[in-house]
């Protein structure tokens, strides 16, 4: 096993290296930059002094090894050093990523700003998605054509076919505008320091984390129903049944156990778009997250942000792809490495 998790992490190494790559000439070769904002008036003298203290005047691989020196030397220093209270180095000449638009703020402190209110909403949606979602996949395998099972796969349908905006503008035009049972706009200032406010924030959380729970359990439900019904034809399901073994025992630990397979990988690569956030809710619901920060800065041409967030995106889904694969073997001991 620690020879398998070595060799994918010196895999994952070119692979980040080769998406870094990419991510920063894409948006290096997309027209405008700081100067392509400022009115008609500014004199170009000072539209080429704003290029050249922001290093837009040097060429592209200089500042492709800058931002790499920076994503992973610069900011991981910065970081030990606020965890820590010690002093590693220059502090206060070392050069980090800023935004652009921002005033420059490093753009790590920008992204933990906003990681709060993706993580209360997405995240608790997708952690909801993923209890709810795989018993009631394994529940309508085993009543299989029966009532439940077509009432859970009408349910599961109906929710990976409905978009969120749909939905999200139902749930806000009903239960927010009609009934007035909870609020449409998510307060992200609201500071959770007793048990009222905790109450408030539980109620603006129901209906975007209903909007997103509802959609992201319909794909994990119909993966989970599918791989435990497959299971339930095998011969070792049959043999354990024929042995005498508890009903229980058979579906706990013979299906659910290798029904898990597929869905780890499903819910692996899924958890990096916690990070990046539901842009399309959090649009609906105004919440202050990762995703209209991202949908912030390529509006305002944030090239630095963009670059940053959407690198990260790219880390989570290589780490978390390699702890799928290392679950693989903890679920199946029949898949060797």
């Amino acid at each position: 096993m620690g020879q398998y998790v070595f060799r994918r992490v010196l895999t994952a190494i070119p692979t980040l290296l080769f998406i870094s790559l990419i991510i920063f000439l894409l948006l290096d070769l997309a027209p405008g930059d700081p100067s392509a904002n400022l009115p008609l008036s500014i004199p170009q003298e000072v539209r080429v002094r704003i290029r050249e203290s922001l290093g837009l005047d040097q060429p592209v691989h200089i500042r492709y090894l800058k931002w790499m020196n920076q994503f992973f030397i610069v900011e991981p220093t910065a970081a030990v050093e606020k965890l820590t209270g010690l002093q590693i180095g220059d502090s206060e000449n070392r050069l980090r990523i800023v935004s652009w638009t921002s005033r420059g703020v490093p753009v790590i402190d920008l992204i933990l700003q906003r990681l709060p209110q993706t993580l209360w909403v997405v995240g608790l949606s997708y952690l909801l998605s993923v209890v709810i979602a795989v018993p009631l996949g394994v529940l309508g395998a085993y009543h299989h054509n029966r009532l439940f099972d077509q009432i859970n796969s009408v349910i599961s349908v109906i929710g990976f076919s409905l978009p969120t905006f749909f939905t999200g503008l139902l749930v806000i035009l009903v239960f927010g505008v009609w009934l007035g049972w909870f609020p449409t706009i998510y307060n992200t200032t609201l500071v959770v320091n007793s048990w009222s406010t905790f109450a408030q924030q539980i109620r603006q959380l129901v209906l975007p984390v209903f909007v997103l729970t509802f959609f992201q359990m319909a794909a994990i439900n119909r993966f989970t129903r599918s791989a435990a019904l497959e299971n339930f034809k095998q011969d070792y399901v049959r043999t354990a049944r024929a042995k005498g073994l508890n009903e229980q025992v058979v579906v706990m630990r013979h299906v659910v156990r290798n029904s898990l397979i597929p869905v780890v990988t499903l819910v692996a690569l899924g958890i990096p778009g916690i990070f990046g956030g539901a842009i399309i809710t959090e649009q609906i619901f105004r919440v202050n997250g990762l995703g209209a920060l991202l949908i912030l800065a390529i509006q305002s041409n944030d090239v630095p942000v963009v670059q940053t967030t959407l690198f990260i995106f790219a880390v989570l889904v290589v780490f978390f792809n390699l702890i799928a694969d290392v679950l693989y073997g903890v679920l199946d001991p029949r898949i060797r490495f």
